[in-house]
């Protein structure tokens, strides 16, 4: 796990397919797993952050010294359970890291699951943190070569630990993975795609784009092939970028909206940060709703707690897309939603296909602005006034007995 056009929007709109979900885990099989790392505030973090928006937190990292005892920081890691929890929201360690991969970290790991009676000690030591904590389950976040020929057996042998206590084991994929068995891949609840740092400041002769949509199509479809369910993986989704050139380093998605106030229409800026914005967040969400049963976000803490906010785009999105049917439904054909950006008004053309009981304009919040009764017909055009609306980002929604489809659009 890494640390970290406005006219491009023009005449499109994201159509989103239907589905049924709720957040904090109630009746839904849809995740909004973030992780919150150990060196930042967290007890802050944790009494000021909207629960309602998540309905996992993984807590970043825990490794083990040479005896196996987890001795990474545990700062404010109590009060982010108690908070998460009251909020019905489940709360992970996350294993490993970037981490895991230095020395002497990645020779305690090798060595501590070498062996039979070494991996039982350690194991052991895991369900006695996770217990002490309260913590709901245990996310291993191995990469590189921390990914060893025992990997495998220590993930069965976790398992079999953990499942009858209830807890939940999942698993965060990126780099090395190539090197984690496929027999073990049944044993994770779930599998979080890190579909993020195909490129990277490591390589300042290599500048572009490191979390492309190309890239997280790609991940969704080699982990299906090796046998993970729809259900059983989550998108990852990155809330930072890199710099290149002039700016090289890397760069949480909040600082670059501070240097760059209108950053959050692009995915690129500056000479030359690439990263995702709120359009292509909004795109991987919808892929992310389709393909998977879940979206994973790095970091919490690299978000802006504006409009602009990258988690609100993705809040909304699931919201947007609460429905009263399960049934998978296509993008209606000839439906044209225009301008995007918007001025004071926005057009809807051609409802003949979709039998539009209502349109409703929602803000990132998911609370609702507008509600308007369309005019069906292959010939109508309806026209939305939304001048009372303030400059940002909203959802516009068409309701009808089908099914929900939602866009997104930009006021200015």
């Amino acid at each position: 796990m890494h640390l970290f056009r406005k006219n491009s929007l023009l005449l499109s709109v994201f159509l989103l397919i239907t589905v049924t979900v709720n957040l904090n885990g109630q009746s839904s099989s849809f995740r909004i797993v973030g992780y919150v790392p150990n060196w930042i505030n967290v007890s802050s973090f944790a009494l000021n952050f909207n629960y309602k928006q998540v309905t996992h937190i993984n807590y970043a990292f825990q490794n083990p010294n040479s005896t196996g005892d987890l001795v990474d920081s545990n700062t404010g890691l109590t009060i982010l359970i108690e908070k998460a929890h009251q909020n019905n929201v489940k709360v992970l360690i996350s294993l490993g890291g970037a981490g895991s991969v230095d020395v002497p970290v990645k020779t305690y790991y090798q060595d501590l699951i070498s062996t039979s009676a070494k991996r039982a000690g350690f194991i052991h030591k895991i369900v006695i943190y996770l217990n002490k904590f309260k913590l709901d389950g245990l996310d291993v976040d191995e990469e590189g070569p921390a990914i060893n020929s025992y990997y495998g057996t220590f993930i069965k042998q976790l398992a079999d630990s953990l499942k009858p206590q209830g807890k939940l084991l999942t698993a965060a994929v990126g780099w090395g993975a190539e090197n984690i068995p496929n027999s073990c891949l049944p044993l994770f609840d779930w599998v979080n795609l890190m579909a993020y740092d195909y490129k990277g400041n490591w390589n300042l002769s290599d500048p572009g784009q490191h979390s492309p949509y190309w890239f997280a199509q790609q991940m969704i479809k080699a982990w299906k092939i090796r046998g993970v369910k729809k259900e059983n993986l989550c998108l990852g989704l990155p809330f930072y970028g890199y710099g290149f050139y002039k700016t090289p380093g890397s760069f949480n998605y909040v600082d670059i909206l501070a240097k760059y106030p209108d950053a959050w229409q692009k995915d690129q800026v500056g000479d030359t940060i690439y990263y995702n914005g709120m359009s292509t967040i909004w795109k991987k969400t919808k892929l992310a709703i389709a393909e998977t049963s879940g979206v994973m976000l790095w970091e919490l803490s690299n978000d802006v707690k504006s409009d602009k906010s990258l988690l609100k785009v993705i809040s909304a999105t699931v919201d947007s897309l609460k429905t009263s049917t399960s049934n998978t439904l296509q993008k209606p054909k000839g439906i044209s939603i225009y301008p995007n950006p918007a001025g004071n008004e926005l057009f809807i053309d051609h409802l003949n296909s979709l039998k539009t009981s209502s349109i409703e304009v929602l803000n990132l919040l998911g609370e609702l602005k507008k509600t308007f009764q369309p005019e069906n017909g292959k010939d109508k055009i309806n026209r939305i006034d939304i001048s009372s609306l303030a400059n940002g980002t909203y959802i516009c929604r068409l309701n009808s007995p089908e099914g929900n489809f939602s866009g997104l659009f930009i006021k200015e």
